[in-house]
């Protein structure tokens, strides 16, 4: 594979406190992820603060997205260390999943979860619904 066809990595991630330990810990293991893959660096994106938490504007996702839009047609992931790192919604999840995949790209986490076009939908150990309490 040539660096032209190798997939572009985008990594949003989103943090809402002022401690970022948590966050560079996570860019940095996405950053590994990108490296460990062979792909190239198409950059990062985090929301913070209140954008981190809404669900209805989060500008940083907003400009990967444009950016991806930009890098034209070769392979494009939205690399995330996990599912949480878009919302802890998942009906929201899915609606931004698939404004990646309307882009031609594709959502990926450090764990090799992916969501495709192609219908590859792996989620690890996620529950689909609320454990039953004792």
């Amino acid at each position: 594979m040539t660096q032209d066809q190798r997939p572009l990595a985008f990594i949003y991630d989103r943090c809402a406190t002022q401690d970022t330990t948590e966050l560079e810990r996570r860019l940095n293991a996405c950053g590994e992820y990108v490296i460990a893959q062979g792909w190239g660096f198409g950059g990062w994106w985090r929301d913070s603060g209140d954008h981190a938490l809404v669900n209805d504007h989060r500008p940083a996702f907003d400009t990967l997205l444009r950016t991806m839009r930009a890098a034209g047609t070769g392979q494009r992931v939205c690399l995330i260390y996990d599912w949480d790192r878009l919302t802890r919604d998942p009906t929201v999840r899915g609606v931004m999943t698939r404004r990646v995949l309307l882009l031609g790209g594709w959502v990926e986490t450090c764990e090799g979860e992916k969501r495709t076009a192609g219908g590859e939908d792996s989620q690890k150990g996620r529950l689909t619904q609320a454990p039953m309490l004792p």
